[in-house]
């Protein structure tokens, strides 16, 4: 190319490194959200704590799981943090309170056939209870951090170009 004067091998070569540098940036995109996806299980375990949830909901601790990495409709790659205890969304966002109408007298445990699953207290107790916002808390307490964590990431990358 040098004989019309112009020598274009180091703008050859420039974006030779862009494509190798573009297949292992989905690599590292990947392993970075793992990563934060982690971080984000920890946070949440930990709003859990903070919320009082107490050891009363059954599995719901063990059931709070960081998913997989999947690329979203707008292309952009996502990470989700749930649950899959079957009341998470009780605990999470609220619930009416039902008293269980027991077998005859005693302390109010089983369900008499053909009753139903129970009806609401009665003499002025809390008939609502409060959803806990285990997620949401999390979500809210990691976003500047993942915030500045994206911003480090992308300069890194940007370094090894």
């Amino acid at each position: 190319m040098a004989r019309d004067g112009i020598d274009l091998s180091e703008l050859d070569e420039f974006t030779d490194r862009l494509i190798q540098s573009s297949k292992e940036a989905k690599k590292t995109q990947r392993k970075f959200l793992q990563q934060q996806g982690n971080k984000l299980k920890r946070k949440t375990l930990a709003q859990m704590r903070l919320s009082e949830v107490n050891e009363l909901t059954g599995n719901y601790k063990s059931h709070i799981k960081r998913g997989k990495v999947w690329k979203r409709e707008d292309g952009a790659q996502a990470i989700r943090v749930y649950s899959n205890a079957p009341h998470a969304h009780l605990i999470e966002d609220g619930h009416k309170q039902l008293v269980n109408p027991g077998k005859g007298k005693g302390n109010g445990h089983g369900v008499i056939p053909g009753r139903g699953i129970g009806h609401k207290p009665k003499d002025g107790k809390k008939d609502y209870v409060e959803g806990r916002k285990v997620f949401l808390n999390a979500y809210k307490d990691m976003a500047p951090e993942y915030g500045r964590a994206c911003e480090e990431a992308i300069d890194e990358m940007i370094r090894k170009i």
